[in-house]
């Protein structure tokens, strides 16, 4: 690549084929700076359809398209495998569900240029075709109200023209310089799952100084594959086991409500909250569980109202975040 800001953008993913494709045409469509880009696609476990979507990328285009596999270690290490590998000054973590505009590294640098080495992302929406699918459903609801509820709290401070300071930054469709990133000892390889690893980076980052910018010019689709309340509940599941994670980490995120509210009963806890624990427990066990999921699709199909079945879901997703907080504090016991 020529001097000057160049860009490394690595894709994790994982069995996601399909979503791959399009990230990946949208990626090799960018409008490239001076000193150019390179794509290098991480494959968390070695998937031979995967292969083949970066095979027939590569020889569509002319920028530089790189595949490793690796076996099955996790989006953390997917990460750090693909930014070990980089060449560029500048690395852009984007997902494999992620589906970026023709001028998004213009628009990283023009970020960049009015900040002292920043950690930059952008604003994200669902994809007109999964906003489509959503929209058609109680749950599908129920997501896009929790996401524009997401988008309002991730603003903090505005800094001007569009931009606001972030207290977290999100790794979907993150900006960082090479060596910036290395010196935050890049992502804890410690988390089991994609969740709360960038949470981790963010809170090291702001710890050393760096400022976490959220910039409403840089617009970014998540083309999300995740339609139905039991996938989100296992993702919500999986999630929460990395927020234990994080708590280990950094001791203060132990306090927040999405931990403490499902850790074991103490003698801390109030009397509504061992009650909520207790529930949950019980709840979470097999056959309940799935019992609670087939109510769900029964209350969907019997078209009961919207403001009903968003407390369904809040209690639902509620259970599986307990589960996962439980099987992860049993690991490290």
């Amino acid at each position: 690549m020529a001097e000057g800001e160049s860009f490394s953008v690595v894709v994790p993913t994982y069995q996601r084929p399909e979503a791959l494709a399009q990230t990946l045409a949208a990626l090799l469509d960018m409008d490239a700076p001076p000193a150019g880009y390179e794509v290098i696609v991480v494959d968390d476990g070695q998937d031979e359809d995967t292969r083949q979507v970066v095979h027939e990328a590569r020889a569509a285009i002319a920028t530089e398209v790189t595949y490793i596999g690796q076996a099955t270690s996790g989006a953390a290490t997917a990460r750090n495998r693909g930014a070990r590998r980089a060449d560029g000054n500048i690395l852009l973590f984007c997902d494999d569900d992620i589906i970026v505009r023709s001028d998004h590294l213009l628009r990283q640098l023009a970020a960049r240029a009015d900040f002292e080495e920043p950690l930059v992302n952008g604003v994200l929406q669902f994809s007109p075709a999964a906003f489509d699918v959503l929209r058609r459903t109680p749950f599908g609801r129920y997501r896009i109200e929790l996401d524009r509820r997401y988008q309002r709290e991730a603003d903090g401070p505005s800094l001007g023209d569009g931009r606001y300071e972030a207290r977290l930054v999100s790794a979907c469709n993150l900006a960082i310089r090479r060596e910036a990133f290395w010196e935050l000892g890049g992502f804890d390889e410690a988390f089991p799952y994609a969740g709360a690893e960038d949470q981790a980076l963010s809170l090291a980052a702001r710890a050393k100084g760096f400022r976490l910018v959220r910039d409403h010019e840089i617009e970014v689709l998540h083309n999300d594959q995740t339609l139905t309340v039991t996938q989100f509940c296992r993702r919500e599941e999986r999630s929460a086991q990395t927020f234990v994670v994080l708590a280990a980490r950094f001791p203060t995120e132990a306090e927040r409500p999405l931990f403490a509210a499902n850790t074991p009963v103490s003698r801390r806890d109030s009397l509504p909250m061992v009650a909520k624990k207790v529930a949950k427990a019980l709840l979470g066990r097999w056959p309940i569980l799935p019992g609670l999921h087939a109510l769900a699709r029964a209350c969907e199909r019997s078209r009961v109202s919207d403001a009903i079945l968003r407390r369904y879901y809040d209690a639902l997703v509620g259970v599986h975040i307990h589960r996962g907080v439980r099987a992860a504090l049993r690991r490290m016991q």
